[in-house]
């Protein structure tokens, strides 16, 4: 059997819709109350078919049909205990003639124990189950099998999971469910190759089958093979509308400029583009480039009528870039459509980051007068007035907070800090209470500090390490680290923690100019220069798409400052040898061809980038007669490519001529490669080493 969107929720779905009971003959005396619960539970009104079927069950307790729908009301109401009661009674009181079959109770008895994470009992209720079905429900025994397979799987079993999955195929050679699992037992085997040859069997069975990509996307990955693993993710998020868009992106951003090619491509060309959209910004996102994002964002705005989540999703990007008044705005705009108090405490936050503090407070105290006992807001208050100077008003905040909520560790520690050199007994108190409180590392942590003010420098550094290690790619963890060290007065460390910051996108210089633990170096001329260098990079215009540019030099790689690059290729035949490269920022390959002497792309690749944006129609130069492989004179468009990059070099505006064949290759001639410098072949390593002039 070919279940092409099968999962194992999926079974659970068909195992409740399957319930639709209401026409059969009735086997009681009377049921006409569970008739109507069953009428009730498939118009979605649990509450009345709850009510239903317990008046039922007053008048028949051992009915077995009720006892199961009640059986399932709880079990979707995460109420496994008392599902699980039912379940048992039904199949205690099982006789005469009950619509639902025995098969049927034993899966639900299973994926309640799925649900309770007891997943050998729900192996055990499984088997059973298909036991049963082979009797009185055949449709559904593969359907079971499966389900017992990922209940020995959750249950560390892989070796029983392998045996079952073997049963499915050997009673249907073409179940895709099946193949998958034995894939995805060899992918957590480390047999990369055997689970693709699965995943391509199965694939070929049923090219639409979402879990084959799902099992692809994270074998190609373990397997290097970066665009096979994004062709493989695109497809997953194409079939399925509900795969999660981070972990895609996760995947994707590993090549980040050809997936980010091939997603815009997406959004040209699909007739639902919002989906590949939210993968373009989350993209974009990840990888720092907040401007970017926010082109998306404002055509998604302009299409969905301001949508709020897509407000708060700008606002977050505004931060990111210090544009804090444009971020509250946005939550403003969201606030006011929603009504939703959490926005407003953003636009307090991004008011607060961007150094307007009262009108931060503003925004705290109406958020206090909704919810008067969140400990953040007086937090947030406190620290507002800490910031503008006041740690008179702030401790009084940070006091009324400790009152209401206990269990905010930032409360007893920025009191501690605030009153520790006048009441330090009173202080190593509150820096125990973080010490209480705040015992996970990670993002939001501040036990280091606590640790730091009872003297325990060393249980701060490592704590401050576990906490970097457990989000390696976390700015903010970083700027904390260099809080910490100025704190600790070690300042080379703190620069360089704070540089790393940087380096990961931290760009909250408002904030920088007003946090106190910044003191210990915001004299030094390393942290000016240091500042300095990144608000620039923060200030810098994006360029101009329409200006030509008029360097036509080789330019230096930015972050290695590199003298020599060295390029992988891949061996063709003929001797030719193919090089990965990127044209006006898109991923590309081309051919090294010592006899070419232009550089030359075919009228597809140049069709892709001018519909995607790659190049305009000011980039098209005119016509150019050029000479074919074969001999043949052919005429040809002329247009300039802004930018040609191979390993760490790049040249300015280079012409290039299109090819009328679709099938030519991308060539980069002799007229191209004698500007980079030394052009060096190795052929023991399938390398192009290039060394600037």
């Amino acid at each position: 059997m070919n279940r092409t969107t099968f999962s194992f929720c999926c079974f659970a779905a068909v195992l409740l819709a399957a319930m639709s009971l209401a026409s059969c003959q009735p086997k009681y005396v009377s049921d006409y109350d569970y008739r109507k619960a069953d009428e009730a539970y498939h118009n979605d009104d649990n509450d009345e078919a709850m009510r239903l079927v317990e008046k039922q069950l007053k008048s028949t307790p051992k009915n077995v049909d009720a006892l199961y729908l009640r059986a399932l009301i709880h079990y979707e109401a995460d109420e496994n205990t008392l599902a699980l009661k039912d379940i048992d009674r039904a199949l205690r009181c099982y006789g005469g003639e009950p619509e639902v079959e025995r098969s049927r109770l034993y899966a639900l008895k299973g994926l309640v124990f799925q649900a309770m994470d007891r997943h050998p009992d729900a192996a055990k209720a499984f088997t059973r189950a298909e036991k049963y079905a082979r009797k009185d429900d055949p449709r559904h025994v593969q359907d079971i099998l499966f389900m017992l397979a990922q209940a020995y799987y959750k249950a560390d079993d892989r070796s029983a999971a392998e045996k079952v999955y073997r049963k499915m195929l050997k009673d249907d050679s073409e179940d895709t469910a099946a193949m998958v699992g034995l894939a995805r037992n060899r992918l957590d085997d480390g047999q990369y190759d055997e689970a693709l040859e699965w995943l391509e069997k199965a694939q070929a069975i049923d090219e639409d089958y979402s879990s084959v990509y799902k099992f692809k996307m994270r074998v190609l990955d373990k397997m290097d093979r970066r665009e096979a693993c994004i062709e493989a993710a695109l497809k997953l998020l194409e079939l399925d509308e509900d795969a999660p868009i981070p972990a895609i992106a996760d995947y994707c951003g590993k090549s980040y400029d050809y997936a980010v090619a091939k997603v815009k491509s997406l959004v040209n060309s699909s007739d639902e583009p919002l989906r590949w959209q939210v993968l373009l910004t989350t993209l974009y996102e990840d990888h720092g480039d907040y401007r970017s994002a926010l082109g998306v964002y404002d055509r998604l705005l302009d299409d969905l009528d301001r949508d709020a989540v897509l407000l708060v999703a700008r606002a977050q990007c505004f931060e990111e870039l210090d544009e804090y008044r444009k971020a509250a705005d946005d939550y403003a705009e969201a606030f006011e459509q929603t009504g939703d108090w959490e926005y407003l405490g953003y636009r307090g936050d991004a008011l607060r980051s961007g150094g307007f503090y009262g009108e931060a407070v503003r925004d705290y105290q109406a958020c206090l007068e909704k919810d008067p006992a969140e400990g953040y807001y007086y937090y947030a208050i406190g620290w507002s007035y800490e910031l503008s100077g006041d740690p008179r008003q702030a401790v009084l905040y940070y006091n009324e907070g400790i009152k209401v909520d206990q269990s905010y560790p930032y409360l007893f520690l920025s009191r501690a800090d605030l009153i520790r050199q006048y009441h330090p007994d009173e202080a190593r108190a509150d820096y125990e209470k973080v010490l209480e409180l705040d015992t996970v590392p990670g993002d939001g942590s501040c036990r280091h500090y606590a640790l730091l003010g009872l003297g325990h420098a060393e249980e701060a550094e490592e704590w401050m390490s576990r906490v970097i290690a457990a989000d390696p790619d976390d700015k903010g963890s970083y700027y904390d680290k260099a809080c910490l060290y100025g704190r600790m007065g070690k300042l080379e460390e703190s620069l360089a923690a704070l540089d790393t910051a940087f380096q990961k996108g931290f760009r909250r210089f408002a904030h920088l100019e007003h946090d106190d633990d910044m003191d210990p170096i915001r004299n030094l001329p390393a942290y000016k220069a240091l500042v300095g260098k990144y608000k620039s990079y923060a200030d810098q215009p994006e360029p101009d798409a329409g200006v030509p540019a008029t360097d036509t030099s080789v330019v230096q790689h930015t972050r290695t400052g590199s003298l020599i690059s060295e390029i992988p290729m891949k061996r063709r035949s003929g001797g030719t040898y193919e090089v990965p490269c990127t044209i006006n920022g898109l991923p590309l390959k081309f051919i090294f061809d010592t006899g070419a002497s232009d550089v030359t792309l075919s009228s597809v690749e140049a069709d892709f980038m001018l519909k995607n944006d790659y190049l305009s129609e000011r980039d098209f130069r005119g016509s150019r007669k050029y000479l074919t492989a074969s001999g043949n004179i052919c005429e040809g468009a002329v247009i300039c490519l802004k930018e040609v990059k191979v390993g760490e070099f790049s040249l300015k505006n280079i012409e290039a001529s299109v090819v009328k064949n679709q099938k030519a290759p991308l060539l980069l001639g002799q007229s191209a490669l004698e500007r980079f410098g030394t052009i060096t072949i190795d052929n023991m390593n399938n390398k192009l080493i290039i060394k600037n002039k």
